[in-house]
């Protein structure tokens, strides 16, 4: 762990100096804060989920950014009297409230502009499922299939691990690659701490993924892999195909083999609409989770009020076991 550390320092240091030749408008630090909060019900009772976020990025050369991150989550209200087994809200940390925790921390090597290579702490899902079309969506699914986040305690969202992460990118296909601990976490102390970095105990958690691009449609298909006792890979596929500039469609697919996993299977069908500054969207997936087969259909609406302020509201019909329940969402977004 302090070599990792130490190497990381070094070559900071070393960058560092080409600092001086470079254009001082190119290296100026950009900073943003992400505030959402929003209400969910189940028509009985009520829950608040908060989420703040905070990011900078610090170019140090033409070719070395630091780039932070960091959470605070708050959550009001016992839960909701359903099951939902994928999980309504992709901000809602259960009863788990996080006063403030890492979420990226390193450095980012670009030697030109096709690629890069990032090492320190960070989120899986600041690189894969974020897409445009996924990212609409308020359903947990969306943040990142519940294939890989409900078999492995891997650092996704709230939680961030050690790793590198590797991209490709021309003008129609990007790749990634990425190798971080097996465990995720948000504490700064003790054993189960952010900053470790322990294959023996942990194991590893390697992902890759492909993706295309062509007139405004995106294919990908990917996979990983996480070094347990019994090495467990998944794979996954989606593509969001453009149908006109505003209507694209989707359609997703994800499988973890092994036989000791809560989820093997997930499958969604969805698409999305844009109106001027609103953006509907519909989407059903489907996950078998613990030996039950869940459906859910969610129909939300992003409506961009001005620059930093968005409102989304959304309803959710969730099915376990032949029991079908509703949940409504309003959600506040500001972003500066």
């Amino acid at each position: 762990m302090k070599t990792i550390f130490a190497i990381i320092a070094l070559l900071a240091a070393c960058l560092h100096l080409s600092a001086q030749d470079a254009d001082s408008t190119s290296l100026r630090p950009t900073f943003g804060v992400d505030f959402s909060s929003e209400v969910q019900t189940d028509f009985e009772k009520f829950r608040n989920a908060n989420l703040l976020q905070l990011r900078a990025h610090v170019p140090l050369s033409r070719k070395l950014t630091f780039e932070a991150g960091a959470l605070g989550s708050l959550v009001i209200g016992q839960e909701l009297d359903i099951i939902d087994l994928q999980g309504i809200s992709n901000i809602d940390t259960d009863e788990l409230n996080i006063p403030f925790a890492l979420t990226v921390a390193g450095f980012t090597w670009q030697p030109n502009d096709h690629h890069s290579l990032f090492a320190g702490i960070r989120r899986t899902d600041e690189d894969y499922f974020c897409s445009e079309t996924l990212s609409l969506f308020t359903t947990s699914s969306c943040g990142i299939f519940p294939t890989i986040s409900m078999n492995f305690p891997i650092g996704t969202f709230p939680y961030a691990a050690v790793g590198f992460h590797y991209a490709y990118d021309n003008e129609n296909l990007r790749l990634q690659a990425s190798l971080y601990n097996g465990e995720g976490n948000y504490r700064f102390t003790g054993p189960n701490n952010v900053f470790r970095f322990c294959p023996k105990s942990d194991g590893l958690f390697a992902l890759a993924l492909a993706e295309y691009r062509h007139r405004g449609s995106h294919y990908y298909l990917g996979a990983s892999l996480h070094s347990e006792t019994d090495t467990t890979p998944t794979v996954w596929t989606y593509a969001e195909q453009a149908l006109s500039p505003d209507l694209i469609l989707l359609a997703a697919y994800g499988h973890a083999f092994g036989s000791y996993i809560s989820c093997q299977n997930f499958a969604a069908l969805g698409g999305k609409y844009t109106y001027k500054r609103a953006t509907f969207g519909l989407i059903s997936t489907y996950a078998r989770i613990l030996n039950t087969d869940e459906f859910s259909t969610e129909l939300v609406c992003n409506l961009q009020l001005t620059s930093f302020l968005a409102l989304k509201p959304a309803f959710h019909i969730i099915t376990d076991n032949g029991t079908t329940k509703c949940v409504a969402q309003l959600r506040v977004n500001i972003g500066i």
